[in-house]
């Protein structure tokens, strides 16, 4: 299952002083790109404060709060690649934090799944932590290779 998402929604070998300012940055991009409100980026940055959106060996999935679900225009997936990664707190730094909102449960759930396969396979992860091109991270992304 392909990870929706285009150029515009890369941030390529990113440099962030904190997990707030990488949050950030993915809900600046939803927003410019009118897929969220800012009440929605703003669900992003407390959900973190709630629960560590880490997840896994570098990775982390933020996203909004339930009650700044009705927030989300339409589905949106953001990728930022750190390749110095970032302090995300409790010992755990992280790479690629995969910020997405869906519109509707089945749709968020929709999207943690296909963010899920591609987060189990190694080889693509890999490729994900070392692209230096936008358009091959929407090419492997898209093809769900």
């Amino acid at each position: 299952m392909p990870v929706p998402l285009d150029e515009e929604h890369v941030l390529l070998n990113q440099e962030y002083a904190s997990k707030r300012d990488v949050i950030e940055a993915i809900g600046g991009v939803m927003v410019a790109c009118g897929e969220v409100t800012p009440r929605y980026a703003e669900g992003m940055l407390r959900k973190e404060e709630m629960f560590s959106t880490w997840i896994t060996e570098g990775v982390a999935l933020p996203h909004g709060t339930n009650d700044v679900k009705s927030e989300v225009v339409r589905n949106s997936v953001v990728l930022v690649q750190m390749p110095k990664g970032v302090d995300w707190g409790q010992g755990k730094t992280v790479h690629l934090a995969f910020g997405f909102a869906g519109r509707g449960n089945d749709e968020h759930v929709r999207l943690m799944t296909s963010i899920a396969r591609v987060l189990q396979d190694g080889e693509l992860m890999s490729r994900l932590r070392s692209a230096s091109d936008k358009s091959e991270v929407v090419r492997l992304l898209s093809a769900g290779e």
